[in-house]
């Protein structure tokens, strides 16, 4: 099955794609799947949390895909950019969102054409724009994202997300496959116990559960920087610790230190919280570190750019079997060679 019949298929009404790093191949995925929209007859709106579809990277210097719209698309971007733009378009509203390209607008495309957009940088802008998309008529809305906004794959936002990578994270063929599993891995996390989430939601803070469903909350400002507070309050009676917030190296090596740790599971609120070094990451994760989390997010496939713009490429066969085989499950698409098989 194609990737936008699986979107169709499961009713997917907000898809976020995800680039690993600038030059992933985003755009290319944006734009496959606008266009398998198009032969299925799907209406489609776009938005994005950053600014895309120049014809220069900003800060790369490197030329960059344009986002190719077609009449009857929605999109949603800031007035300056779509003054950049050669489509032809109606606006239907503005949303008096504010971003650097100037206030974020809807409108509905009426000529064919290349278009740039902004989209809004706030969860909560961005979850109101889908929901005006869709209000317009769009069936699904593709948002594109980016690695340091990689929130708006959070499903509090999204029903699911697509993620980007490719030749541009590593010369060496190893380390991008390595990279993209970490990736994937944090986002596909398991949910945790139902009774669990209960509890987390109910205090809404950083906390500690025992056995017999007690809680305590350290007194602090933030997690980041309160590993080792948190970590005080560990006992041989704590069977879940929840991280609100960002979970980095500095934290996790905190909470390592200790002994109890091993037999806990560590709570958080999805991946795309999760900022820690890869090789820290992955030493826990084999010493028995078991984390879960409140919200899963769902990936749906990984699309491949085996082509960097430094000037180097990957066989994209040679690059698609092995990206297989670190990520079972996962479909793989190479968007630069022409798609998927059906």
């Amino acid at each position: 099955m194609r990737l936008i019949e699986t979107i169709k298929q499961n009713n997917y009404e907000t898809v976020s794609i995800i680039g690993l790093a600038k030059n992933a191949g985003k755009t290319v995925t944006l734009n496959y799947l606008i266009e398998e929209a198009i032969n299925l007859n799907i209406k489609t709106g776009i938005t994005s949390t950053g600014r895309d579809g120049e014809n220069t990277d900003l800060i790369t210097k490197t030329q960059k895909p344009a986002i190719s719209v077609t009449e009857g698309m929605y999109v949603a971007t800031a007035k300056k950019t779509l003054m950049l733009s050669n489509a032809k378009a109606e606006i239907l509203e503005t949303t008096g969102i504010s971003t650097a390209m100037g206030e974020v607008i809807i409108i509905r495309v009426r000529q064919k054409g290349n278009i740039q957009i902004a989209g809004p940088v706030s969860a909560k802008d961005m979850k109101y724009v889908a929901r005006r998309l869709k209000y317009y008529g769009a069936e699904v809305v593709f948002i594109d994202g980016a690695i340091d906004r990689k929130a708006v794959s959070s499903p509090a936002i999204t029903d699911a997300c697509v993620i980007a990578t490719g030749a541009v994270l590593s010369r060496d063929m190893k380390k991008v496959l390595e990279k993209t599993a970490h990736a994937v891995e944090c986002y596909s996390l398991t949910g945790t116990d139902e009774h669990v989430k209960n509890i987390v939601r109910k205090i809404n803070k950083t906390c500690i559960i025992s056995e017999d469903g007690k809680t305590l909350v350290p007194d602090i400002k933030t997690s980041i920087t309160s590993g080792k507070k948190i970590s005080e309050m560990i006992s041989e009676k704590t069977t879940h610790v929840f991280v609100k917030g960002a979970v980095t190296s500095a934290l996790l090596k905190d909470l390592w230190e200790n002994k109890y740790l091993r037999g806990i599971k560590l709570i958080i609120e999805d991946g795309t919280k999760i900022f820690t070094d890869i090789n820290m990451w992955n030493e826990m994760r084999r010493k028995g570190l078991k984390v879960e989390t409140i919200n899963t997010i769902n990936v749906l496939a990984v699309t491949l750019n085996p082509v960097s713009p430094e000037g180097y490429f990957f066989d994209s066969e040679v690059l698609k079997e092995n990206m297989k085989k670190v990520l079972t499950g996962i479909k793989i698409v190479d968007v630069v060679s022409g798609g998927e098989e059906d």
